[in-house]
């Protein structure tokens, strides 16, 4: 019988997920991806193709959520000042 080459990786991964651990996920992971898709993104697909370029497209998306959200919790005025400082 044919094993899969991580079976025992996917083994304990699949003992990890409880109902609990997915509802963290869902809003701690999916609801700032869903954003970037559909508001960064304007639409849910990447425009560029391939996965080097996909993962420069993800990594854009991200730092530009991530400065959005700072924005919002620090203020605009604070921003510069803590970018600065770190």
């Amino acid at each position: 019988m044919a094993r899969h080459l991580y079976e025992d990786a996917l083994n304990r991964m699949q003992e990890r997920v409880t109902p609990e651990v997915m509802r963290l996920r869902r809003s701690t992971v999916e609801h700032p991806f869903a954003i970037m898709k559909y508001r960064i993104f304007g639409h849910p697909r990447l425009l560029m193709r391939g996965l080097s370029s996909a993962k420069v497209e993800i990594g854009l998306a991200t730092m530009a959520y991530n400065l959005k959200r700072i924005t919002n919790v620090l203020g605009a005025t604070k921003v510069p000042e803590a970018l600065h400082n770190a």
